[in-house]
């Protein structure tokens, strides 16, 4: 199982480190899912919290059609991290981003999995070469 980054989300990405030296994002992630393989293609930024409420992520799956893929939070800590370990969002993908002091970025990409516990296994995630 592995996931590929559009350019448009990775440009998404790349531009809220050009404004911000640490993001304080987090948020959805739009796209597919074909094989074994997660297509990211957009990124929908949210409050703190991925949702403010369940109902309030079923309705956002409604708005996108069912698109909704996964969620992406920027330096995430281990309490941030628990907080997405739910049984809705079993199967999703996860990014975590981290930025160095040079702004250069960092993608850990997960599937959020259940085995007698919910946990992370990790993915690889392929970047796209962007056009100049």
């Amino acid at each position: 199982m592995d996931a590929y980054l559009s350019q448009e989300a990775y440009r998404f990405f790349l531009g809220l480190n050009l404004v911000s030296t640490r993001p304080n994002q987090e948020g959805l992630l739009i796209g597919h899912k074909r094989g074994h393989r997660f297509f990211v293609e957009k990124v929908f930024p949210t409050k703190k919290g991925f949702y403010s409420s369940l109902e309030n992520y079923f309705a956002l799956e409604e708005h996108f059609r069912g698109k909704l893929i996964g969620f992406f939070t920027y330096e995430a800590d281990a309490k941030k991290k628990r907080k997405i370990l739910l049984p809705f969002a079993c199967g999703q993908l996860f990014l975590d981003i981290h930025l160095t002091k040079k702004k250069k970025m960092t993608i850990k990409s997960y599937i959020i999995d259940y085995k007698k516990d919910f946990y992370f296994l990790p993915v690889d995630l392929k970047l796209p070469e962007l056009e100049v």
